[in-house]
């Protein structure tokens, strides 16, 4: 799937209107999902630091809860799920 190197290229730059773009599209699939679970559960996090960067809070937490609710039985220790679990207590923590 090529929307989420794109993705990650327009965060990395900082256009975060393009990487929404494409996060959001990943997020909608329905046929690649059955194939490409891991993307498409990953975009919610992606979606979440996006609205994050974009000062979007309570945006983020919602992406944020989606992705953590998707990933909650994954090995432990996996780098996005640690990530994602600081940044949404830091946020829930904030508000």
């Amino acid at each position: 799937m090529f929307l989420a190197p794109l993705g990650k290229a327009y965060f990395k730059a900082g256009d975060f209107e393009k990487a929404e773009a494409e996060f959001e599209a990943i997020s909608k699939m329905k046929y690649d999902r059955l194939l490409c679970g891991d993307l498409w559960a990953k975009s919610f996090y992606m979606l979440g630091r996006v609205a994050e960067k974009q000062g979007k809070t309570s945006e983020a937490i919602e992406k944020y809860r989606r992705f953590l609710d998707l990933w909650k039985d994954a090995d432990p220790g996996q780098p996005e799920v640690e990530d994602e679990k600081a940044r949404l207590a830091r946020l829930t923590s904030a508000n």
